[in-house]
């Protein structure tokens, strides 16, 4: 008769499990941490891009008393084949794609499509988007302006670019944040503050000409 033989399962003890899990809380800690550093490069990138754009229409407007897009004398400035604005000083949406046109034929940018960020989505420019906010606005978001951040991106944009109450009042300061299109209302501003329970990206932000 066959001996029985004794097996012994190999197993992790309670050490081994709690390095492990130590580990694994590390690695997630890290990539969160770098997801957040990765964040703050594109913030810092936004906030030069929204700089670099007002400071290009601000040069035409000084030196052609218009501001692109809206120039009623673009055609004659640059030649048959770019429209004309209406020269009534608010960039309309008809007259969003020509501000590009007019800035690249005057020098002041490097081509004639609107730019993009490094969240991605495009920056373009809009203006009276509600009664709280009149005037010219450059508008960063998805096409057809669907969303494109998340609100806690949005609060990191603010407290780049405003001070005070403004820093983290989505009513006040350069910046404002608005949902994206067809969201309802507080999935990106609940009230006139941040919803920074929502993690999706539902806003867009509107930079102040």
């Amino acid at each position: 008769m066959r001996s029985r033989l004794n097996y012994r399962l190999a197993a992790f003890s309670l050490i081994e499990l709690s390095v492990v899990l130590v580990i694994v809380g590390v690695l997630m800690g890290a990539i969160f941490k770098g997801q957040d550093l990765l964040d703050i490069a594109k913030v810092r990138s936004v906030v030069h891009d929204f700089q670099h754009i007002k400071v290009a229409i601000h040069n035409y407007q000084d030196t052609y008393g218009a501001l692109p897009g809206n120039d009623p004398n673009a055609e004659m400035r640059f030649g048959s084949g770019v429209a004309k604005g209406r020269g009534n000083g608010l960039i309309e949406s008809t007259e969003s794609t020509s501000v590009w046109v007019h800035l690249h034929k005057a020098g002041d940018w490097e081509s004639t499509t609107p730019p993009t960020s490094k969240f991605g989505g495009n920056y373009d420019i809009v203006s009276s988007v509600d009664e709280s906010m009149p005037g010219n606005w450059i508008r960063l978001s998805k096409d057809n302006g669907q969303a494109l951040l998340t609100p806690k991106q949005v609060q990191k944009l603010m407290s780049k670019i405003d001070e005070g109450q403004a820093a983290s009042d989505s009513s006040q300061g350069l910046l404002r944040a608005k949902e994206g299109q067809g969201l309802s209302a507080g999935q990106c501003v609940n009230g006139s503050n941040l919803n920074l329970e929502i993690k999706n990206s539902t806003c867009v932000v509107y930079m102040k000409l």
